[in-house]
């Protein structure tokens, strides 16, 4: 190591004009999509266009249009060189004509010279995404010799020279099918229905590249880990995953879930394909783990071959705005690096938070009372960064008390401020693993350690979590499943044996409550963390709580019960009091239960009973809280008509008021729901099925598998003539709690319990 040169440094450097961010477009601007044939533009415009609520516009539905003939005719009966003009008139008069709220689907398999100058006309004003897959899967799908899927691949790539944002479609297997030319509108559209892992990871990218993910999270539940980004949460980890790492050995990245709130990629290696490799990585990040990305090109990789300067700066540049296209959460910039290079990254960063990096190299360096520190802090701050992290090197000398007292000089400092990030590290990576409160670098058990990784030595969420509660920074808490019967529930082994193995000195137990007074007791505890809801108090605390989430409020009811702890009425205060013991006066309330029933559902239907909001029927056995769950559930599939059998009519019929009185506030009622209703009540079992009505292809059962307030269970048994559904459908049995179990049906089922 050789000591730093302190003497010069970016803080004398011209601060670039951040200001004019080039990637932020009008929320409202109309998003075009392009890509080869294959690559999955129309199914993912169909999910793009349900869930912004806007117009899907397909070029060729607008060339046919415009010509009266299909695209192969015209070809075959004018030739290229025609069909190109014609192609290019076509684009040009689709956008002109749609500039906002519309989903564009832009067939420019051609790439003719006058289409990408077109398209490069807005490339300042509107989001213009590049859509590609795996070449293996595109070979599958599109049937092609070798040579031209070759051919046809080198021809995609120049796609990026004329889009602004770059999404990879990973493979999902439930939207396998055949998308035909003849009925590519009505295949794409069965596709987008039967798909569940593509549709939420391209609805998440859409709400980021809008900027409408945070506003999403946080209406829906302000306390979720979503709503609060994790520069924000307390004792926050990032996981440090190297892309020379992930493409030479085989992880299932499942196996590394819930090793932090966070992941950093560094790309530290650079094969030919370095791009398609990046894409498929981030894209493997985002659906396997579901957590924010920290991208970060590292300038000086361990065991890579030495660079000029010169070839490090447009490498890496190019790498940089690749990650930026492709729409990460977070982007680690070295500020001392050429400051051409900082400026366009910063012009270019969207909606990329940028995380101002600095790391001081070197014995001698400079102790934390340093005015140097500092300055590089207000340079970040002063150049647009909404993080700065400093990571200090120190062999003997290192102070946690020096540490602190800049920590606090820095949050002494007016807001708005970039949150600020600060750590030493030795030879061994970071040094103390419970200096930082938050984005604490972290490696997993699984990852062989590598001599490339310098900061994260041998820490490991585990290995800090449990540091943190030996030196009482977080307390031990004591959580709950209560209801009337309750011994039956596995959360408890569940919760135990995730404390176990993260360490955590928390304890879970099921216990039996027969009011709401015992309830109320409980949730009075100094060490009280939270509770499960099951029957009978899903419904009867919810006049006791201080604060509900949306989906709380709009299914009446609640599963999920938090103490708040926080010290003024902050939600961020609250959210960072969580493993902390003490009095709690005001308490929160949220549910759950119904995004077991939609994942459940949207698993087991066929994509012939893909729900239509003008015929799918459902049916909802019960009234209880699990029954309003299934009910919300059944509306947030997109079912219009929806049916409630239960024993008490009275109760039945006072669900059913709720749901239609919330179907009428929020504008979800078709020309299907006569007299504004979503719900209906069916009086008996005996009952033929509604005349007028579908048969229904969705049924949630929610009586109990035991009884409630020491009453015998349910004898419920399911009449045939509900189930003559000719294409089947759905069964789910909610067994108390969470327990789901589904059923195909496509004969009749003889019982349900």
């Amino acid at each position: 190591m050789v000591n730093i040169k302190l003497d010069s440094g970016p803080e004398e450097a011209v601060v670039p004009a951040t200001n004019a961010n080039r990637r932020i477009f009008p929320t409202d601007a109309s998003i075009i999509l392009v890509g080869s044939r294959g690559a999955g533009k129309r199914t993912l415009g169909f999910i793009a266009a349900k869930h912004l609520g806007r117009r899907l516009i397909t070029e060729d539905h607008s060339f046919e249009q415009s010509t009266g003939c299909n695209r192969a005719t015209y070809l075959q009966k004018y030739g290229l060189d025609t069909f190109n003009q014609q192609m290019a008139m076509v684009l040009a008069q689709m956008l002109e004509l749609n500039p906002v709220n519309c989903i564009i689907e832009c067939g420019t398999g051609t790439l003719s010279h006058a289409i990408q100058d077109i398209l490069e006309t807005y490339v300042e004003t509107n989001p213009i995404i590049y859509i590609h897959r795996d070449k293996e899967d595109l070979y599958k799908l599109l049937k092609l010799p070798v040579t031209d899927a070759e051919r046809l691949l080198v021809a995609d790539q120049r796609h990026r020279e004329f889009s602004n944002l770059e999404y990879f479609n990973l493979y999902d297997a439930s939207g396998e099918g055949k998308v035909t030319e003849e009925f590519a509108l009505r295949s794409a559209f069965t596709s987008s229905a039967r798909l569940i892992e593509a549709k939420q990871d391209f609805k998440n990218f859409l709400d980021h590249i809008l900027g409408h993910g945070l506003t999403r999270s946080f209406m829906e539940n302000p306390f979720s880990i979503k709503a609060i980004p994790p520069e924000y949460r307390t004792y926050t980890f990032v996981l440090h995953l190297r892309l020379s790492t992930l493409i030479n050995i085989d992880i299932d990245l499942v196996t590394i879930e819930a090793s932090g709130e966070a992941v950093e990629l560094i790309i530290d290696t650079w094969p030919s394909n370095v791009l398609d490799l990046i894409a498929t990585q981030v894209a493997l990040i985002r659906r396997k783990l579901d957590v924010p990305i920290i991208y970060n090109v590292e300038e000086n990789p361990r065991e890579e071959h030495r660079r000029s300067q010169e070839e490090k700066d447009t490498v890496d540049l190019q790498l940089m705005l690749h990650g930026l296209q492709l729409g990460v959460d977070y982007l680690s910039l070295d500020l001392e690096r050429n400051q051409e290079l900082v400026s366009q990254v910063l012009t270019m960063r969207g909606r990329t938070k940028i995380i101002g990096n600095y790391v001081i190299r070197g014995f001698g360096a400079p102790q934390w009372t340093d005015d140097i520190y500092v300055r590089r802090y207000l340079f970040a701050q002063k150049s647009g960064c909404h993080i700065v992290r400093i990571a200090r090197f120190c062999a003997t000398d290192r102070s946690d008390e020096r540490r602190s007292w800049f920590i606090e000089r820095i949050n002494a400092l007016p807001d708005p401020k970039p949150q600020i990030v600060a750590y030493e590290f030795s030879v061994f990576g970071v040094v103390s693993t419970v200096q930082g409160h938050n984005l604490s670098p972290v490696g997993h058990d699984s990852l062989e350690k590598s001599a490339r990784e310098q900061l994260v030595g041998v820490s490991t969420t585990r290995g800090v979590l449990r540091a943190i509660f030996r030196k009482g920074l977080l307390q031990p808490l004591n959580f709950y499943v209560l209801g009337s019967n309750v011994y039956y529930s596995a959360s408890p082994s569940m919760h135990r044996a995730a404390y176990e193995h993260y360490m955590m000195p928390h304890t879970f137990d099921a216990k039996r409550c027969a009011s709401m007074e015992e309830v109320d007791r409980i949730r009075s505890e100094h060490g009280f963390g939270g509770a499960s809801l099951t029957a009978p108090f899903k419904v009867a605390i919810m006049s006791r709580l201080d604060h509900l989430s949306a989906h709380a409020v709009a299914i009446g009811a609640v599963n999920t019960l938090l103490p708040l702890r926080g010290e003024t009425s902050s939600i961020l205060d609250h959210a960072n009091a969580r493993n902390k013991a003490g009095s709690a006066n005001k308490f929160y309330g949220d549910n759950t239960d119904w995004s077991a029933i939609v994942t459940c559902l949207r698993r087991a239907i066929s994509p012939r009973n893909s729900v239509q909001p003008s015929r799918t029927t459902g049916l909802v056995i019960g009234a209880g809280g699990m029954a309003r769950a299934a009910i919300y559930a059944l509306i947030k599939l997109g079912c219009r008509m929806i049916f409630i059998c239960n024993r008490t009519k009275a109760k039945a019929d006072e669900v059913a008021a709720h749901f239609n009185r919330y179907a009428r506030d929020r504008g979800l009622l078709g020309r299907q729901n006569e007299n504004g209703q979503v719900c209906r009540v069916i009086e008996s079992p005996s009952e033929d099925w509604p005349e007028g009505y579908q048969q229904p292809t969705m049924i949630v059962s929610c009586i109990p598998a035991s009884g409630t307030d020491d009453n015998p269970p349910v004898d419920f048994r399911m009449p045939s003539q509900w189930l003559q559904s000719p294409t089947g459908g759905v069964v789910i049995e909610v067994r108390n709690q969470i327990q789901l179990l589904c059923l195909n049906y496509f004969h009749l089922i003889h019982h349900l319990l």
